[in-house]
């Protein structure tokens, strides 16, 4: 087993917005100096990421492979099922003051913290499913703020389809999109059935009719971690090629 070159750490950060304290946890890639500007991605479902998706692992290798430029990579971690619902749903009762807690109060915080790229091109976000669906949303409304994103499954809702209809251009961001081709029949922790697949080829071409830096990937399997693990390589090097 590889060992880490970096360093990851706990931290919290209090969110007025949504009254309560967010556990983060935060990777720095190894020589880490506050003397040097550097990118910062932003993961949903931050546990899960870092546990399940190998995330920190996964770009710690690729920086010392010179595969990847060096960023920072913080983990937004959530208080549960039903907690992830509230914040990341459209539905969901904290779904908006989330919003906001991303938008301005972690991006201040981290801004503050680190010595950070003042652009939008320098703060980055990477969600699946749920996850996946906040971080694209985001970076539609803050494209200024959150100029890269990945998305990993995301879920497409309809209103999402409309809104990026509605858009006449999006040359500021750069994103990585994939999906699995096993999709069409996913079930989730409340027992529904869904069809991802669909929705998301749907995305893909309207996005794909937009000036922007995009790729979209179709990768074997279903809506699992242990896809978007072997995905997170391919979606590394496009959003942070050295």
């Amino acid at each position: 087993m590889a060992i880490l070159k970096g360093s990851i750490t706990d931290d919290t950060i209090y969110s007025n917005y949504l009254d309560e304290e967010i556990d983060l946890l935060i990777y720095l890639p190894a020589k880490f100096t506050p003397l040097v500007k550097y990118p910062i991605l932003i993961a949903q479902d931050g546990r899960d990421y870092f546990q399940l998706g190998k995330l920190a692992k996964t770009a710690d290798r690729l920086m010392e492979e010179e595969n990847l430029q060096s960023c920072i990579i913080v983990g937004v971690n959530h208080k549960g099922i039903e907690d992830r619902k509230a914040k990341y749903d459209p539905t969901g009762e904290k779904h908006e003051n989330y919003i906001r807690f991303m938008a301005f109060e972690l991006t201040s915080y981290l801004n503050e913290k680190f010595n950070t790229l003042q652009l939008g091109a320098g703060m980055g976000l990477i969600g699946d499913s749920l996850g996946g669906y906040i971080a694209f949303k985001l970076s539609i409304l803050y494209p200024n703020t959150f100029g890269k994103v990945i998305v990993q499954s995301p879920y497409v809702p309809e209103s999402l389809i409309e809104t990026v209809e509605s858009i006449e251009q999006m040359q500021t961001l750069t994103i990585y999109h994939s999906i699995g081709d096993e999709e069409e029949q996913f079930t989730n922790p409340e027992g529904i059935t869904k069809d991802f697949l669909t929705p998301n080829r749907q995305l893909s071409e309207l996005l794909n009719n937009l000036a922007l830096d995009y790729k979209y990937a179709e990768f074997q399997g279903n809506h699992l971690w242990v896809n978007w693990q072997k995905d997170l390589i391919p979606a590394l090097k496009f959003i942070y090629s050295d």
